[in-house]
């Protein structure tokens, strides 16, 4: 489905709130036993949807209609739009800020921070973005309310690169990290498991959901919309999950 077509059906639920309890009755499905608490945060089950969806945080409650644990919105450009309309939804649904394509880390860090329930840092690993980094996690310390901060790591890092990631994500004070699905294994390893592990993958078959969750995963963000396999993709992969 193209992308207007998956964003125009997000629209008329957005634009048509009257809709929404119909769509949420439609796909709501028990939970019992798929319950999680990471890094502080209740996930009523593992599956969410990864960042590209809503990029502006203006769907968060028609996506919440789907039920998915969490939405990761973003990457953010602009954070000034996303707090406009984060602070408008009327769902709970967990929100990840994924503030990769911020130009200005820490302002966008600073302005987004009341309105996410974690932020989502997908940067290269290098001794000035730890600096950067470094600065944020100070500057969380200064807030009334603690904020998970999760690194979103490249697919392309070479061993030592990995080796160094994962030491520097240990020793300073990040919450978790998120990672492709085939990688999950090797950063569960890395981590030696002291970290919660979001998986990113694109999931056609709840079976491949359960796959990832068994390969180390804590959570998976699935990056194809809610519509993309047909609405009711979430709603099959918790049934699937319900019956394990």
């Amino acid at each position: 489905m193209p992308v207007s077509s998956k964003l125009h059906f997000l629209r008329v639920l957005k634009y048509a709130p009257f809709l929404q309890p119909i769509v949420s009755a439609l796909f709501r499905r028990p939970t019992l036993g798929l319950e999680k608490r990471l890094m502080g945060i209740p996930f009523a089950h593992p599956i969410g949807v990864a960042a590209g969806v809503d990029r502006r945080g203006e769907f968060a409650d028609a996506i919440a209609c789907f039920h998915p644990s969490f939405l990761e919105i973003g990457p953010l450009r602009d954070v000034r739009f996303a707090t406009q309309n984060l602070q408008n939804r009327e769902s709970d649904i967990v929100i990840l800020g994924n503030l990769s394509h911020s130009k200005d880390l820490v302002s966008a860090f600073t302005l987004i921070y009341d309105f996410v329930d974690a932020i989502v840092l997908n940067v290269s690993h290098g001794s000035s973005v730890s600096r950067v980094i470094d600065h944020l996690l100070e500057l969380r310390r200064y807030n009334d309310t603690y904020k998970p901060i999760i690194f979103k790591l490249f697919p392309d890092l070479s061993q030592e690169e990995l080796d160094d990631v994962a030491a520097y994500m240990l020793g300073s004070g990040i919450d978790g990290v998120m990672v492709h699905a085939e990688f999950v294994e090797r950063i569960r390893e890395k981590t030696q498991s002291l970290l919660p592990i979001i998986a990113i993958g694109e999931i056609s078959a709840p079976e491949r959901a359960a796959q990832i969750l068994a390969s180390g995963a804590d959570l998976v963000a699935v990056t194809n919309s809610p519509t993309h396999y047909g609405p009711g993709l979430i709603s099959k992969i918790v049934k699937s999950l319900q019956k394990k």
